[in-house]
């Protein structure tokens, strides 16, 4: 009988571990079969934010979909139960290598684009006499990891602006790339920069830094958190010697699960922060930074059901939907009497960055929150801006409501 049950249990949790892809395959042929107007109705059944929530702040965290819930949730599960773990380390591989255009085995999965930058940062013989070159539009995950290293082994770190922060929406890729091409001296080891800058969207010219930075043999590290998920990636035209991202944003993966993508060239030379078994087998290439003790895998089985959940939706589709949603924010919020827009029109990605005349970014932040509405200030730099960050699940009437609310009038 104790057998019996036994094998009950592990049935039901096999069936189960069945569940939330079988709803996710369901979903995609609802989708395939939808008529345009009718599909984002059918994304928004999708996730579990209430009704009366206006989330716009997918640029620090974004919504999980059902979906990836109950893929953590079974996957933890199927441990507690000491059922095999379901995680295929190819095919979470070859399925995120599908969606950035990388090689594979380059592919490493830390916590986050934090971890991921200090992996790169701890990971390079620098000293005193290197230079690092960043800007003055990086957040601190990809920014104190360089920081630590001038601290401790005494090289030079340098943020240079990129554009002035009080016209931040007339800022184009052509000016940031003039900045740091000027900001290279002989001592520049290091150039590190966003893809996508967190503070107002701007899309950097990361192909070409990277190319700059070939021709003169330095390190190229771009932090990608933003773009997986909000917009074509394609790693193989940048090919930079580093790249980190953050799936939890707009890739709608859980809390936890970070990338970082190894050129072929760092494979063998990059040395590990973290020490466990396989850490010198260079045989092992990238995936040896993958070895980093007992991890929690329910996380990467919630990345895997985030991208099969974009794969349903279409990646193209769902990139020209969050763009429609952050020029319909823009639109809106640049013809509201007193909001002077801090993101450029063109050349940005997802966000939507502004200040109130005459009212601080936090207090702007808290009466919009009082309607329900989680937005993001950017503090950092001093720069007192809001920002707005839509997705998959933002309705139109949603996007139009918080441009009303910031009218005089009713603000």
């Amino acid at each position: 009988m104790h057998n019996r049950r036994e094998f009950l249990h592990a049935a039901a949790a096999g069936a189960s571990a069945l569940l939330w892809s079988r709803d996710l395959d369901a979903f995609k042929g609802r989708v395939s079969n939808a008529g345009a107007q009718e599909i984002w109705p059918l994304v928004r059944e999708q996730f579990l934010i209430p009704r009366d929530r206006i989330y716009l702040n997918v640029g620090t965290l974004g919504a999980q979909p059902r979906a990836v819930v109950d893929a953590v949730i079974e996957h933890t599960r199927r441990v507690a139960m000491s059922l095999p773990p379901a995680i295929d380390w190819n095919g979470l591989k070859a399925r995120t290598a599908a969606l950035l255009n990388c090689d594979p085995a380059g592919l490493v999965y830390p916590r986050n684009t934090t971890e991921a930058m200090n992996f790169v940062a701890n990971g390079l013989d620098l000293g005193p006499s290197d230079e690092i070159i960043t800007t003055t539009h990086e957040h601190i995950g990809g920014l104190c990891a360089w920081q630590l290293v001038s601290k401790r082994r005494g090289a030079t770190l340098r943020q240079i602006p990129i554009g002035d922060p009080a016209r931040a929406d007339r800022m184009t890729p052509d000016a940031a790339y003039d900045a740091i091409r000027r900001a290279i001296t002989p001592r520049t080891r290091v150039v590190s920069v966003s893809h996508v800058n967190f503070t107002n969207g701007l899309i950097m010219p990361v192909r070409r830094i990277v190319e700059l930075c070939r021709e003169r043999n330095i390190i190229s590290v771009i932090d990608g958190a933003h773009p997986p998920g909000l917009m074509r990636v394609d790693l193989r035209a940048i090919d930079p010697d580093f790249y980190a991202a953050s799936p939890h944003k707009w890739l709608l993966a859980p809390q936890g699960t970070g990338l970082l993508y190894i050129g072929e060239n760092w494979r063998d030379r990059l040395w590990p922060t973290l020490a466990s078994g396989g850490w010198d087998d260079l045989s092992l290439g990238a995936h040896r930074f993958n070895h980093l003790g007992t991890l929690d895998e329910s996380r990467l089985a919630g990345l895997d059901a985030a991208l099969r959940f974009h794969e349903a939706i279409g990646h193209d589709r769902t990139y020209a939907r969050i763009a429609q949603l952050r020029k319909l924010l823009y639109d809106q919020l640049s013809r509201t009497p007193g909001v002077r827009m801090m993101s450029p029109l063109e050349n940005g990605a997802g966000m939507v960055s502004f200040v109130v005349d005459g009212v601080p970014a936090l207090e702007v932040q808290k009466r919009l929150a009082e309607h329900n509405v989680r937005t993001r200030v950017i503090g950092e730099y001093d720069y007192g801006w809001m920002r707005l960050s839509p997705h998959v699940y933002t309705g139109e009437a949603e996007a139009r409501s918080v441009a009303s609310l910031l009218s005089y009038g009713r603000f």
